[in-house]
Formats: structure tokens, C-alpha cells, sequence
């Protein structure tokens, strides 16, 4: 989507880029293995080199921009053993990953003076989300 659209639909949002988090090669080849076995490819579908260059124009369009970004794939390298700690399979988040995205949106809403528990709900909380019938709670809702 585009960020201009998004700034017009709604002056007051918050648009925040977040860069993706870095890939571990081997992880992705070890996973690809477990499920393929010798049928997995001999390079990684992804790469961490890639991804790199993916992140540093993020960083780029969000400074052109103005607005605040997170630049996961570079904070993630900064820690020993990122590899293990933050990615399951080489390429999604452990419970430790979505720690750190978590840790960072809220900074960064912090910084732009927001706070998570103060905004106002778009729809309805999903504790109030029937499964039954889903479709009442955004009837009344809206």
C-alpha cells in the first residue's frame, strides 16, 4: 500500500516501516532438509545478503520520508547467537524475535507520544467476537 495514501486517509496515523528481520542461511537449508530431505535445493530460497539490501532501502524511503522505522534486520545482528534466538527456521520469529518487535513498536509509539492501551479500538476486541456468529459483534459495532 502506499505510505501517501495511508497519510491521507488519516493525517493523524502513525505509519511506521519496519525492515525484515535477517535470514539465517544454514537455519533455512536445515529446515528445507527436514522437510525435503535430498530433494532440498543447495541454496537457501532467501538470503541474509539480500534481505540486507531489502532493509537498507526501507531504512532510506522511511528518512526520505520522515517517518519513524525499525530496522529489525540490523538490531537482530547485534546479538551472539541471533541465528537460534530469534528465528525458528532460519526465516520466522521465535517467541524471542516477537519479543523484540514488540519491544521496539512500543518505543517507537512511545516516542511519537502513543501509548497501546490508550487508542481506540478500529473493531471490536476479539474477546467480544462470538464464533458463532462473528458477524453481530461488527453489526452493533459499526
Amino acid at each position: 500500500m502506499d505510505i501517501g495514501i495511508c497519510q491521507e486517509c488519516s493525517p493523524t496515523m502513525l505509519v511506521v516501516l519496519i525492515t525484515p528481520p535477517p535470514v539465517d542461511e544454514d537455519g533455512r537449508m536445515a529446515y528445507a532438509r527436514s522437510l525435503y530431505g535430498e530433494k532440498a535445493m543447495d541454496m537457501p530460497e532467501r538470503t541474509n545478503e539480500i534481505t540486507g539490501v531489502y532493509a537498507n532501502q526501507c531504512v532510506e524511503l522511511a528518512e526520505e520520508l520522515q517517518i519513524p522505522y525499525i530496522n529489525l534486520w540490523s538490531l537482530m545482528q547485534e546479538f551472539s547467537g541471533w541465528q537460534k534466538k530469534f528465528l525458528s527456521d532460519g526465516l520466522h520469529l521465535t517467541a524471542e524475535g516477537n519479543a523484540i518487535v514488540h519491544k521496539e513498536v512500543v518505543k517507537t509509539f512511545s516516542s511519537n507520544h502513543l501509548r497501546a492501551e490508550e487508542m481506540p479500538y478500529d473493531f471490536p476486541h476479539h474477546s467480544q467476537i462470538n464464533g458463532e456468529n462473528a458477524e453481530q459483534i461488527f453489526r452493533q459495532w459499526s
